[in-house]
């Protein structure tokens, strides 16, 4: 604590001085303010002073010749001479002016001087007061470094004597801990060798008791490798199955699809004929048949059976009157064959057209529904 004290007044002493310091310099820096107004003011005074003396002497030099002319007018009259004489006297005070002139202007620069001299006088005490305080809190300072240095020495040996005998007691600890671990290996060490005498005798025994039951381990060995191998067998019957069932669908399927593409293309093949059909009865309806007799329809069955036929609409399917189709028991076969179409208007009558004789089938079959209704008006005639 005492140390920690005189530590803070130190501090407090050198805050001090450097206080004073600051104090004295900005005292010297307004001293030195001070000297130059004044130099500044000696000169503006010394300058005035020889304005006015240049300003006496031209003065003087007028009155001189004033009074050569003054004396040149009068110079029978000496009372004139006396009374300009003595004029000139009182002005001048009798030769004492510019002497008390001369004394003031010495008597201010002596004075001017003196105080300069007080000042620089005062200036270099100051400094060497500064000087010397610099100088005591230089020694103060390398006093506290030198206590400083030899505090941190002591730590620094303290905490070297720490560090050893912490490093010995470590070793120490680990030099125990190594032994323990040797101690404790060796145990184990027993341990495992009688564990495994125990389990040597046990083995022994239990091979003594196999050799016993081994004949009959057999034939169980046998019986399981027959029993593995018709398993084996069972698995292989199976995929093969599998693989063939596989197999055949896929062909199916492929043919599936070869059928389907042939019908399509039968289909397409039929498709601008019973267009043509569909067009013949719409317009058959519309234009040329009377409200008394039924109209016709047509039947489209080219998707599921490969045929599409006219007929009356009162009348059953199997009396048609025009039936569109392709001989041929595939789809194969239609798509080789012409295109057939079977009329029962009259007789019934098969004609054959390629697939692109479309506008002919229609021509033949519009003809012969007009014949039709021409037939069927002559009856009614007749009948009536």
């Amino acid at each position: 604590k005492k140390k920690i004290k005189n530590k803070i007044k130190l501090k407090k002493k050198i805050k001090k001085s450097f206080r004073k310091k600051n104090i004295l310099k900005n005292k010297i820096k307004k001293l030195n303010k001070k000297n130059i107004s004044r130099k500044t003011y000696i000169k503006k005074y010394k300058t005035k002073i020889k304005k006015t003396k240049k300003s006496l002497k031209k003065v003087k030099i007028k009155r001189q010749k004033l009074k050569i002319r003054k004396i040149s007018k009068y110079k029978d009259n000496l009372l004139d001479k006396f009374s300009s004489y003595i004029k000139d006297q009182f002005a001048n005070f009798f030769g004492l002016k510019p002497y008390f002139q001369n004394r003031i202007i010495s008597w201010r620069e002596n004075r001017s001087k003196k105080k300069i001299k007080i000042l620089k006088l005062q200036a270099t005490q100051r400094k060497r007061e500064l000087e010397l305080l610099k100088k005591y809190n230089l020694r103060e300072i390398n006093d506290l470094k030198k206590k400083k240095f030899q505090f941190n020495k002591q730590l620094l040996k303290s905490k070297k004597i720490e560090l050893r005998n912490l490093e010995r007691e470590q070793k120490t600890l680990e030099k125990r801990i190594i032994l323990d671990q040797k101690v404790l290996e060796r145990r184990l060490d027993l341990q495992l060798k009688d564990h495994k005498r125990q389990e040597k005798e046990k083995i022994y025994q239990l091979k003594s008791q196999i050799r016993a039951i081994e004949d009959r381990l057999k034939i169980f060995r046998e019986k399981i490798q027959e029993i593995k191998l018709k398993r084996r067998e069972a698995k292989l019957v199976e995929l093969d199955a599998h693989r063939r069932t596989r197999e055949e669908a896929r062909v199916i399927l492929d043919a599936q699809k070869r059928e389907n593409e042939i019908k399509q293309q039968v289909v397409d093949r039929l498709e601008k004929y019973s267009r043509n059909m569909k067009s013949i009865v719409f317009q058959v309806n519309k234009r040329y048949l009377t409200k008394k007799r039924a109209p016709l329809t047509f039947i489209d069955n080219i998707a599921e059976n490969g045929e599409c036929f006219i007929k009356n609409q009162d009348i059953p399917d199997n009396d048609y009157l025009f039936l569109l189709y392709i001989k041929g028991e595939n789809a194969s076969e239609r798509l080789v064959n012409d295109i057939s179409l079977e009329d029962k208007t009259d007789s019934t009558e098969t004609k054959m057209f390629n697939p692109k004789n479309v506008f002919e089938a229609s021509d033949y079959m519009i003809d012969r529904l007009a014949l039709l209704f021409e037939k069927e008006r002559q009856d009614l005639k007749k009948a009536s």
